[in-house]
């Protein structure tokens, strides 16, 4: 059994919160192949009154199920599960709707008696509810979207120098190859003439959150990154993305440019070969774990320096 070193522990500790705060949350995070799905797993299977919240921003797309490593139906059927098969390929989805979504789901679980789990590791989803940050509603705006882009295109950095120029807190929190994120951030800018770290103050939790923060070794997860990679090979990855591209969902999509899907692209149009997909799905996996360890690690320095209010924290070093 996977974790069954720290599974016991966590339980007691689960039990030991929920009883001192009834309306309280939990948050299962820490790097991709952390093992954070398990774990959640085992606790739901042995405390019984539990239902899972998906805070990976891939899982909520249909039809992608290799390639985000969603849940199989099997547990799903068991467990009940919210926000997996969410939207289509082609929709747009944000943070805001995830955040919203999940603050009606998770009194809507409270009220059937059971207890909210958070599950993932898109450290944006995490942090819309660990800071309690307001998401301004601000709509797409395709052409600025398109604009921005090109001009990052043009010139390598383009995006993160804009940003740096007019909102630098929010620079400095994003990486500077996440165009995604930083196109939001000038958009927002663009749109309200306000920072978007003006807009996105940091607030007292809604409910008591106890933050379980899975931390493996660097060796361990890129162990378990590559264990995983060769799986999703194996699993069907090629015929799942072939079938996406079948029924019309292109690589300039959010959902098609994922980690796993656009090396696979790559290759079913004769640009790699297998090994080379398999090997660039592995290097841009661990260079995204990479980036949730320095974004995870504020939470750990949280804990130490600067609890939250209304928050415990749980760190547990993996070594599988």
């Amino acid at each position: 059994m996977i974790l069954k070193n720290i599974l016991n522990d966590v339980e007691q500790k689960i039990k030991n919160f929920i009883e001192k705060d009834p309306n309280g949350v939990i948050i299962i995070t820490g790097p991709t192949a952390s093992n954070k799905t398990s774990l959640s797993l085992q606790l739901a299977e042995k405390i019984g009154n539990v239902e899972i919240i998906s805070a990976d921003s891939r899982q909520v797309y249909k039809y992608m199920d290799i390639g985000t490593d969603k849940v199989s139906t099997k547990y799903r059927e068991e467990i009940k599960h919210h926000l997996i098969d969410n939207v289509l390929p082609d929709k747009n989805y944000t943070v805001g709707n995830w955040k919203k979504s999940t603050n009606k789901i998770i009194d809507l679980i409270q009220k059937r008696g059971n207890i909210p789990f958070i599950v993932g590791g898109t450290g944006l989803y995490i942090s819309s509810i660990y800071k309690n940050f307001d998401i301004p509603e601000v709509k797409a705006d395709f052409k600025l979207r398109e604009y921005l882009q090109s001009q990052e295109d043009k010139q390598k950095g383009f995006l993160h120098n804009k940003l740096i120029q007019i909102d630098p807190k929010e620079a400095e929190k994003i990486h500077p190859n996440s165009n995604r994120h930083l196109i939001r951030a000038i958009e927002i800018y663009e749109k309200l003439g306000i920072p978007k770290s003006e807009v996105s103050k940091e607030k007292d939790v809604n409910n008591p959150i106890l933050m379980i923060i899975l931390w493996p070794d660097v060796t361990v997860s890129n162990r378990l990154i590559k264990e995983r990679t060769n799986k999703m090979f194996q699993k069907g990855l090629l015929q799942e993305t072939q079938k996406l591209l079948d029924m019309g969902y292109t690589l300039d999509l959010q959902s098609m440019n994922g980690i796993g899907y656009k090396e696979t692209v790559k290759y079913l149009n004769n640009e790699i070969d297998f090994e080379n997909a398999v090997q660039l799905t592995y290097q841009s996996t661990v260079k995204f774990a990479k980036r949730q360890r320095t974004w995870f690690r504020s939470y750990i320095n949280d804990a130490k320096q600067n609890p939250k209010k209304n928050v415990e924290y749980l760190v547990y070093n993996i070594d599988l």
